[in-house]
């Protein structure tokens, strides 16, 4: 059986308002898929979820943006970064030499980062575990030399590198703000 891409869309909301995690999740869930009460928990990892629903969901947040995707179509990782930052040395020297060939500057050092996070996201596993087994390399994900088996897509938008794991081939990108508190 074959995934039909073109008619899943994931669903990307985001605020540049203080707001803490959980409260955000709650408030998207509420306002855009009528869960007035969610129930969140988090895997041993800490992927949140909400036991038995269809909606799957994954945050992101980096130097004041917080960013929630969600689909209604099977698992999302999904990872953000500022691109204001600079390459980080350290982690760079752990990339791939193939990754290291595609890494000519901040833009791409956040593609590769935000494209290895999101996967390990979809996974509902740790960064720390599967970091040496990952490669982002042409634009495809590979676990141990093998092709993930998963789409990975990527945009940058107001500063940010973005990138989604998931059967997902469409998103929409919307500013989504909790009502101030009284």
């Amino acid at each position: 059986m074959q995934t039909c891409y073109n008619k899943i869309m994931l669903e990307i909301f985001y605020t540049q308002q203080p707001v803490r995690s959980e409260e955000y999740i709650r408030f998207v869930l509420r306002k855009y898929y009528n869960i007035p009460n969610p129930t969140i928990c988090k895997s041993i990892h800490g992927k949140p979820y909400i036991p038995g629903d269809k909606i799957c969901f994954n945050l992101s947040h980096s130097k004041g943006l917080t960013a929630l995707a969600a689909g209604k179509k099977g698992s999302v990782g999904f990872d953000c970064e500022s691109l204001s930052g600079k390459a980080r040395p350290a982690v760079l020297s752990r990339f791939t030499e193939r990754e290291r060939q595609e890494i000519g500057g901040t833009q791409d050092f956040y593609a590769h980062w935000t494209a290895r996070e999101s996967y390990v996201k979809y996974l509902g596993e740790s960064l720390a575990a599967l970091w040496r087994h990952i490669e982002f390399f042409g634009g495809k994900l590979y676990v141990d030399g093998a092709e993930a088996g998963v789409r990975v897509m990527q945009f940058e938008r107001g500063g940010y590198a973005f990138s989604f794991c998931g059967n997902y081939a469409k998103y929409s990108f919307r500013r989504a703000d909790p009502p101030a508190k009284v």
